[in-house]
């Protein structure tokens, strides 16, 4: 693995956690969905004015000559709205996106391919496209997109034309500000760069005036030139040299090229990402009875207050139904440890969707218990499962919704982890898990080992000793 992208599979989920992770999204992820690259948006006019747009290495000089001999800018916002204004299915790079736990999104493309991405899983988004509209409140817990150069549907207050980028900051100079500081305080994921886009070139040159000798570390996802994508071998080594000379030069801004051979490999490699942010979040899925204060019952509520000490010192997230017993047990270990560190990133770090207790002899919500399992299967990258166990009668049995729980977390992909020394559901997975075909190591990994699952098994290994063993696991899951 070269260095570059090492450090942005370990650099850039940190960041995400930390809640100072940023992307900025390039004229290339709209190109994936179908849209036309710059030079193709404007091929037509510039065979209008006897041109070819392949030829103009300043395309937005382009747009202002079109301007300047029709009189207005109407032909130019008839072939953006004939062009961009059509709609195309989200992208799969924007779907893992909308999907980050990230608060700000900046783009220069005009089309509302991250407005769709985001309302196809029904998450809030402010989508800010004129200056005026920063003044306006946030919804809360909406993530914002800031269209520094407009949309596709306000049409009259675009930037395409040399005019509206040399008077960028009259008309839209509130976005600089923000976007300094987001440069300044964030880690920036540049998604989609290219090399010709003129929108990039405004942003990076934004950059450079703010940071003349040592600016913040960001990433962009670049690809280089392929010897397939040209006619002679000479053309191709040509523009490799250049993409070369291009990747050294974003240095200079601050920007770390993250190479990849082909851009089919961006929605995998934000996966990982993702996968990396989740394995961050830890679900701790259980049951107890409460009414049974017996020996085992001490020793599960003890062993719960343990894993959440562990989540908590190993800087983890946690994510819980708030049940009783386990939940409860797991929720005071981790406050706990949050308290004596000053507890002041409590509202990130702890994910609770508790879960809707019936009065006594009415029977519970299964519908909204199920949606509720679900959302915390989607929350979570690693699932530990403690006990799972309810009273029927005078019989102990196994609860059937960690069952569930376990079902839909395995199917969201999350890493599946029971501690089966506990009995009930726990130790039904555990058996379940051990011989199967489900991965145990490499990069898909969705379960400890044979061997570590039956160590979790043995009811003779002592707490300390399962602790160690779910860190080692885990720390091995984040690597």
């Amino acid at each position: 693995m070269k260095p570059a992208m090492r450090r942005f599979l370990e650099d850039f989920p940190r960041a995400l956690n930390d809640g100072v992770g940023a992307v900025f999204v390039g004229a290339g992820t709209s190109m994936a969905a179908g849209y036309p690259s710059w030079a193709n948006l404007l091929h037509d006019i510039g065979e209008e004015l006897g041109v070819s747009s392949r030829d103009i290495h300043d395309l937005a000089a382009l747009a202002q000559w079109s301007i300047q001999e029709s009189g207005s800018e109407t032909r130019v916002r008839n072939v953006i709205k004939e062009k961009i204004g059509v709609a195309y299915a989200t992208p799969s790079i924007l779907e893992v996106i909308a999907r980050l736990p990230i608060a700000h999104i900046w783009t220069t493309n005009y089309d509302r391919l991250i407005e769709g991405a985001f309302a196809e899983i029904d998450r809030p988004l402010d989508s800010i496209s004129g200056a005026n509209d920063l003044a306006l409140k946030p919804t809360p817990g909406a993530v914002r997109l800031y269209k520094m150069h407009g949309s596709v549907d306000r049409l009259d207050d675009i930037v395409i034309s040399t005019d509206d980028y040399e008077l960028y900051r009259k008309k839209r100079g509130a976005f600089l500000p923000l976007l300094q500081a987001h440069l300044t305080s964030m880690s920036m994921l540049f998604v989609g760069l290219s090399l010709t886009d003129p929108n990039i070139r405004h942003v990076l040159s934004l950059i450079r005036e703010a940071f003349t000798d040592a600016p913040p570390e960001h990433f962009a996802i670049v690809r280089p030139p392929q010897e397939g994508d040209y006619d002679s071998e000479a053309e191709f080594k040509a523009r490799l040299a250049q993409h070369n000379l291009w990747a050294k030069d974003l240095r200079r801004y601050g920007l770390i090229a993250v190479e990849i051979d082909d851009y089919e490999q961006v929605p995998d490699l934000l996966r990982q990402i993702e996968r990396r942010v989740a394995a961050r979040r830890i679900w701790v899925s259980g049951s107890w009875p409460i009414e049974d204060g017996d020996i085992v019952a001490s020793d599960i509520y003890r062993l719960s207050e343990d894993v959440g000490r562990w989540i908590g010192r190993s800087e983890r997230d946690l994510v819980s139904g708030a049940g009783l017993l386990v939940g409860s047990a797991v929720i005071s270990g981790f406050l706990e440890v949050l308290r004596h560190g000053g507890g002041w990133d409590l509202n990130r770090r702890l994910i609770a969707r508790p879960f809707p207790q019936p009065l006594a002899g009415a029977e519970p919500d299964a519908a909204k218990w199920t949606e509720l399992r679900k959302e915390l299967a989607r929350q979570a990258g690693g699932v530990i499962f403690i006990g799972g166990v309810k009273r029927e009668g005078d019989k102990l049995v196994t609860a059937g919704g960690v069952l569930e729980e376990y079902e839909k977390a395995r199917a969201v992909g999350a890493f599946l982890l029971p501690i089966g020394k506990t009995g009930g559901a726990a130790q039904e997975i555990a058996e379940m898990l051990i011989g199967s075909n489900v991965e145990a190591t490499g990069p898909n990994a969705m379960r400890p080992t044979d061997d570590e699952l039956k160590f979790l098994l043995d009811p003779a290994n002592e707490r300390h000793d399962v602790l160690a063993c779910i860190d080692a696991v885990m720390t091995r899951l984040t690597k």
